[in-house]
């Protein structure tokens, strides 16, 4: 089977988290810093996927408009990074999936590996079978990072964009004393400034929503919080 091509049109550089995402394929991976909506692809090198990751708070609609009139690119299927106040922008792009920052390394490898198809085997795309396991488990609580969706005893929980982020990487740091620094980096992104009472409010919000699974998530004096399973 030929080698995958993932093309990564990223503004962030070497602190890019879909590369560090994407480092955990056997695909080649080619990373292009993006500049404005210019768009650097070799028309003799296409891509077998592209994944695009703005700046955060960065709006996509131009830089979308400009891939989506390239003649490679706009072959390939895509998936778009979007913070997760912007999450109801993606019906309106040329995307095939999209992923919020702040996303799980195991997700962004499960959404690519389903968006390239018949072009990659379960068995040896990706390392540790992470397509196969797309589901976070903890107690009765259940996390499908593919479809987004969170249940408690097959039944659904109803969770904002952010919340399912903030759940997410809580039941992915199973065990560990979360500073709320670390939490507003992993969730909202490093540049966010928002200050750290953000995640107190945030991790208030979920607990509401969570019932009795919210027992889980303790808060530890002048540490942060820890989800304990």
């Amino acid at each position: 089977m030929a080698m995958v091509r993932v093309f990564l049109f990223s503004e962030l550089g070497d602190r890019s988290p879909a590369r560090l995402a994407l480092s955990g394929s056997d695909w080649a991976i080619t990373h292009r810093v993006l500049r404005g909506t210019f768009v650097d692809c070799p028309i003799g090198l296409p891509p077998d996927l592209v994944v695009i990751e703005p700046a955060p708070l960065r709006t996509i609609e131009g830089l979308a408009a400009a891939l989506a009139a390239h003649p490679v690119v706009a072959r390939a299927p895509w998936i778009v990074v979007l913070d997760p106040e912007r999450a109801h922008v993606a019906p309106r792009l040329p995307c095939n999936d999209f992923v919020l920052r702040g996303f799980a390394h195991v997700e962004l490898l499960a959404r690519a590996a389903r968006a390239l198809g018949g072009r990659v085997r379960r068995d040896s795309a990706i390392h540790n079978s992470v397509v196969v396991n797309s589901v976070v488990h903890s107690g009765a609580l259940t996390l499908d990072l593919a479809a987004h969706i969170a249940r408690e005893s097959d039944v659904t929980i109803k969770l904002k964009p952010q919340e399912f982020a903030l759940l997410r990487y809580f039941l992915q740091s199973q065990g560990r004393p979360l500073s709320r620094a670390q939490i507003l980096s992993a969730v909202w992104g490093p540049d966010y400034d928002g200050g750290e009472r953000t995640v107190d409010v945030h991790v208030r919000r979920l607990r509401a929503q969570l019932g009795s699974a919210a027992s889980m998530l303790e808060t530890l004096r002048e540490v942060g919080y820890r989800w304990m399973g």
